[in-house]
């Protein structure tokens, strides 16, 4: 059963010592001459208890994720607590003192009340405290990868426009036109695509509807031709995911890993498999493949493997993960699995597709 969000134990814990508040009070007007100081008693509890009410209220709009609100309510509940517990250790002292206890329930709901109180208010500020740092940090990881992202990839374009400038032959050659005005063109676009890509590392993009088939097949159309490498795809079926732009960059690094690591002559096979919950897209190469001792550092921000850490933040910003195991063509197999989407009519249909250079 999934928990209730945490403001409602916030403003939960404020109406059950409310209610506590006003049960004594009201079965101490039998025992007391007047009811001048039950009521200015309950004012006083019972307004603490009010005010961690309306904290819970405050926190069902202060736009906390649903782990944050139940941080605030350990936070409540703690200081509720260690309040209670510092004031019912001092009477127990004074108990074993000895000495006699007057009323002891009120001082007793005052504590849980302010405590309660305190506690709401100090976490409310570390949670949030907590989230600013985070995005702080999100920031600054934001900026490398996209740093990263400008020289690896932008790099290999412009690498490829300057191999085909440098041709010997006619350079006027039409096709060499086409593949150069081709790289320009994705060049300026993978500009365009790096703010997108940045805001969804930063947490401010919003998913869309996306065919990862589709995607793949348009980043196997963009394998550089000049590669004596062979390209598989079973890209058939319609693979519904919510994504941005930055799922062709997961693509192209994966594609681009396995080409530069399997070798001359290798073999890459990118195949996309549908199920129930989930879409997944694996890349294998018959290259060296990569030792187990080795897969979990791939991703660490401080090596420089081809941008395969802006594919894991990316597929981690899309709910997804990514994984590293053999391949049965003998290399390494890298699978994205993202939760699938329910296909709507508006999604486009995928055809088998099969890119091959030799």
């Amino acid at each position: 059963m999934q928990r209730p969000p945490g403001h409602l134990v916030v403003s939960g814990l404020g109406t059950a010592l409310l209610a506590a508040a006003a049960v004594h009070h009201w079965t101490e007007l039998g025992t007391v001459s007047g009811s001048v100081g039950p009521a200015l008693a309950l004012a006083l509890d019972g307004g603490f208890a009010l005010a961690v009410i309306y904290a819970g209220r405050r926190l069902s709009r202060a736009g906390l994720s649903r782990r944050g609100e139940w941080r605030v309510a350990l936070w409540t509940v703690a200081g509720s607590v260690t309040a209670l517990a510092g004031l019912g250790a001092t009477l127990l002292v004074r108990v074993f003192e000895g000495r006699s206890l007057v009323e002891p329930a009120f001082p007793l709901l005052v504590s849980a009340d302010s405590g309660a109180l305190a506690g709401a208010v100090a976490g409310y500020y570390a949670v949030r405290q907590a989230s600013e740092a985070r995005r702080a940090r999100e920031a600054t990881r934001a900026v490398s990868f996209v740093n990263h992202l400008l020289r690896h990839d932008l790099r290999n374009d412009l690498a490829t426009i300057q191999g085909y400038a440098d041709l010997d032959g006619d350079a006027g050659d039409p096709d060499h036109r086409a593949v150069i005005s081709r790289k320009a063109q994705e060049g300026l676009d993978r500009i365009e695509a790096t703010s997108g890509i940045a805001d969804t590392l930063l947490g401010d993009a919003t998913l869309r509807p996306m065919d990862l088939a589709n995607t793949a097949r348009e980043a196997l159309d963009d394998v550089d031709r000049a590669r004596d490498v062979t390209v598989e795809a079973d890209l058939d079926e319609p693979a519904p995911v919510e994504a941005t732009d930055g799922l062709r960059s997961v693509v192209d690094n994966l594609v681009e890993n396995a080409v530069e690591h399997a070798g001359p002559g290798a073999l890459v096979r990118v195949a996309v498999r549908v199920g129930p919950e989930t879409v997944t897209l694996a890349v294998a190469d018959d290259g060296p493949g990569i030792p187990p001792g080795k897969r979990d550092a791939l991703f660490d921000a401080e090596n420089d493997v081809g941008g395969l850490q802006i594919v894991d933040a990316l597929v981690d910003a899309y709910g997804g993960r990514v994984s590293v195991a053999d391949s049965e063509l003998g290399g390494a197999l890298f699978e994205v699995t993202l939760p699938r989407r329910e296909p709507t009519p508006g999604d486009g249909q995928s055809a088998t597709s099969t890119a091959s250079d030799t």
